[in-house]
């Protein structure tokens, strides 16, 4: 069991989509920043950009036909790192929205029908806190379950179920196991360790809780937007999670740095499905305690246990696939 030194709460720091309700992303708001956490930010940006520059180069050098546009990660209160939008330096026209265009024969991986298709590593599902990889997919597979419920879509969501395999396009290019080839479009690519959370960005393995990488379709140098909707075509999504940190199930200990499974894997596959952050933060004056309006699972950080989504949740949810597949 790792030791327990890290603070309870979380900022959920976003390189996102597109905002629930509306076509901009929700960031939390924590008052004026000082120079130096702007130059941190500044000197962050650079790195992550640099690590997309790195992993695109491969990609176009493989002949593919998509490039990683989109990171978002989470954090733990003590870090300081504040929520924003960063996007790939090479996206063009720069639109915010990412999204599945139905029944995209690009998507191989996807097989026919209109189905968003989804996958479990098993190989990396074990995490250094003790819980089994039989654990952490069955925590991730009722996440999944819980969006799938959402009685305003009709969008079916394949489970290709779990694979004792080392999947992972981005954790290959950047050394980490993992195989340059997709299996789903929304990949949950399981526990790596921190050396690769701080190859995404320096110090990362500390300050990384779970990151979420969108990869667009290109056609040469540009972003496709085939059904013209006025969002980039999202090819897939891999979803990591840092087994630097302790990970435990249905379990919510105040004062103690403990990540719920599912909490966690129902925010991401959130992000998975095309949604981003959601609400207002502040921060107690008094207490310094971080609170959100409204709480929800889509809110920009951990605030313990929250296993059932919220009525900003599934209106989020619904504005983008209640017409699903006619997008």
């Amino acid at each position: 069991m790792r030791t327990r030194t890290l603070a309870g709460l979380l900022f959920l720091v976003v390189f996102t989509f597109f905002a629930c309700s509306q076509e901009q992303p929700v960031e939390p708001q924590f008052g004026q920043e000082q120079p130096a956490t702007l130059a941190k930010k500044s000197a962050e940006e650079t790195a992550i950009q640099n690590m997309l520059d790195n992993v695109n180069a491969q990609l176009a050098a493989a002949g593919k036909d998509y490039v990683a546009a989109v990171v978002e990660y989470i954090t733990p209160e003590d870090s300081d790192e504040i929520g924003r939008t960063v996007f790939f330096r090479n996206l063009g026209n720069k639109q915010l929205g990412h999204h599945f265009v139905p029944l995209d024969s690009r998507r191989a991986w996807s097989g026919p029908g209109s189905a968003i298709t989804w996958i479990n590593d098993t190989a990396d599902g074990a995490t250094s806190s003790g819980l089994t990889a039989a654990t952490t997919a069955a925590a991730i597979r009722s996440a999944m379950a819980t969006w799938e419920g959402v009685t305003c879509s009709t969008i079916p969501l394949n489970d290709l179920g779990d694979i004792n395999f080392d999947l992972g396009v981005v954790q290959f290019l950047l050394g980490f196991g993992g195989v340059n080839g997709l299996a789903a479009d929304i990949t949950h690519a399981g526990f790596l360790p921190g050396a690769f959370f701080d190859a995404i960005v320096p110090g990362g393995s500390t300050f990384i809780l779970g990151v979420t990488f969108t990869f667009i379709f290109v056609s040469g140098p540009d972003p496709t937007d085939i059904d013209n909707n006025g969002k980039l075509d999202t090819a897939f999504r891999e979803i990591y999670y840092n087994d630097n940190f302790n990970w435990v199930i249905n379990q919510n200990i105040p004062g103690f740095p403990d990540f719920d499974v599912e909490t966690v894997a129902l925010h991401e596959a959130g992000h998975g499905l095309s949604q981003a952050h959601f609400g207002t933060a502040f921060r107690d004056a008094g207490s310094g305690k971080l609170h959100f309006s409204p709480r929800a699972v889509m809110n920009a950080a951990y605030s313990g246990i929250q296993q059932s989504i919220a009525e900003s949740d599934n209106g989020g949810h619904c504005s983008i696939w209640a017409h699903w597949p006619n997008n």
